[in-house]
């Protein structure tokens, strides 16, 4: 059964949720855009009739990669001490033929299913505001959420392309922050990190563990709805008021890590 509703940014739903059907909602006036709130909740309605929705496996695999995100950041804030990061690189490569079922198990499988869903979603939904389609938290979350993850696609698609061993990437276990920092700070062969190109990819990190926090901090919040772990709007707001302050410490960590290994690349390198 489809329903509509009038969410209070002004603009018309009317979908069950998780087809392709429906009206397309229109942008919202500019006086619209303004009035809208970060925090205000949307009225969820999903038509899968008792099957699997599909943002179920959106949120489980979003969750998976989630906490791979927070254990990458906490052995990357090794780096901080170069010889304490490159011991946790040789215990984590002591896994030897463990490592690469790991991996694929725990990433890039779930890392495919997320992706392949969440271009799903947005191939529908498109960077709308007061999208038609079943979702949670208000319009102006889920429309930052779209924004982030194409961010973070390519974010993503490039680091692991520059850093993985898997597809020619530069890091190496043996010699791993120095590696990592390389890569991070002299992308293009040849020049000096400070160099305009090599400064903007390695702005460029910064924008990807912007996109990363929030697209993980909202993600949480509103993929535990879907699951059900959240039932009732104070318990609902109570997780979000978490993450919200869970955030800035996350990020705080990624600036750390970028910070450690900036600094240690324009010296260290080839030492």
């Amino acid at each position: 059964m489809c329903v509509e509703t009038a969410p209070k940014s002004g603009c018309r739903k009317s979908s069950c949720g998780c087809g392709g059907h429906g009206r397309r909602a229109a942008l919202p006036d500019a006086r619209a855009i303004l009035d809208l709130k970060f925090g205000e909740e949307s009225v969820p309605e999903c038509g899968c009739s008792g099957r699997t929705c599909p943002r179920h496996y959106l949120a489980w695999s979003g969750f998976v990669l989630g906490g791979f995100l927070v254990l990458h950041l906490a052995v990357n804030l090794l780096g901080l001490w170069p010889a304490r990061f490159q011991a946790a690189v040789n215990r984590i490569h002591g896994l030897g033929a463990a490592l690469p079922i790991l991996e694929i198990g725990l990433i890039f499988i779930p890392l495919t299913i997320h992706v392949a869903l969440g271009l799903r979603t947005l191939g529908r939904e498109k960077l709308k505001f007061g999208v038609e389609k079943h979702h949670h938290g208000s319009d102006l979350r889920q429309w930052l959420q779209r924004v982030s993850a194409l961010i973070l696609l390519v974010f993503i698609a490039f680091h692991i392309g520059t850093l993985h061993c898997w597809f020619g990437g530069r890091f190496d276990p043996r010699n791993a922050f120095n590696s990592a920092s390389q890569a991070i700070w002299q992308f293009w062969h040849g020049l000096p990190a400070g160099n305009p190109g090599n400064l903007l990819f390695a702005e460029f990190y910064l924008l990807g563990m912007v996109a990363a926090v929030y697209h993980l901090a909202n993600g949480i919040a509103t993929g535990a709805e879907v699951l059900g772990f959240t039932t009732t709007p104070a318990a609902q707001q109570r997780l979000w008021r978490i993450c919200l302050v869970a955030a800035p410490a996350l990020l705080l960590a990624g600036l750390a890590v970028w910070h450690a290994f900036a600094n240690g690349s324009p010296s260290d390198i080839g030492n």
